[in-house]
């Protein structure tokens, strides 16, 4: 026997009998109103009917395991559902919007994330993120403002500094940028890519 065949098989025996104990109330004279009894047969039909309603939580959840796993339209798509339940919710925009720079999808990460600070506008990651679309489209004054903003909500990043190095380096203001470069070293002396930057442009300058 189906699922389906299953489900409607309780379905049937509970109402058939509802019917039988209000037939017997009747002959019993009893009028009073009884618990409600269903004999188990709720609980069955909930074992057998699948679920298909997730809350925003799950989703989510789900969302982050489909993106490890590199289902990245999945994980869009199931965000996309999320934001639909919680609309304007800063932690599911930023991740549509992280998702759609990952497919080089620039422009419509700009706007998730844009849609993301209505949310939060407090979140320097969000900043961050907007900085790197913008400048993956060669925007980079409009980068160069939005990385500003990371940092003024968090200025011992070292990650954006070195973000910010990059767009100065862009923009050809190199001692700017050798300048950031030391910030984000000195804050992660780990980060070998600033140094090597350091030392590149010094080279140029011919320090």
């Amino acid at each position: 026997m189906t699922t389906f065949q299953l489900i409607l098989f309780a379905i049937t025996a509970f109402f058939a009998y509802q019917v039988y104990k209000h037939v017997n109330s009747l002959e019993d004279g009893d009028t009073k109103p009884r618990p409600f009894d269903d004999g188990g047969i709720e609980s069955d039909i909930k074992e057998f009917t699948p679920k298909t309603i997730y809350t925003v939580k799950e989703l989510i959840a789900q969302a982050d395991e489909a993106y490890e796993k590199g289902e990245l339209d999945k994980a869009l798509m199931i965000l996309r559902e999320a934001n639909y339940q919680k609309p304007y919710d800063a932690e599911i925009l930023y991740k549509i919007g992280f998702i759609l720079y990952k497919q080089e999808d620039y422009q419509n990460a700009i706007e998730a994330l844009e849609d993301a600070l209505k949310g939060d506008d407090q979140d320097p990651a969000i900043y961050a993120l907007m900085a790197s679309s913008y400048r993956a489209q060669g925007n980079l004054p409009q980068a160069s403002r939005m990385i500003q903003k990371a940092l003024d909500l968090e200025n011992d990043n070292a990650v954006y500094h070195f973000n910010y190095a990059n767009i100065l380096q862009d923009l050809g203001h190199l001692e700017d940028a050798i300048e950031e470069y030391k910030k984000a070293l000195k804050l992660d002396e780990t980060l070998e890519a600033a140094k090597e930057e350091i030392e590149k442009l010094q080279g140029e300058l011919k320090y």
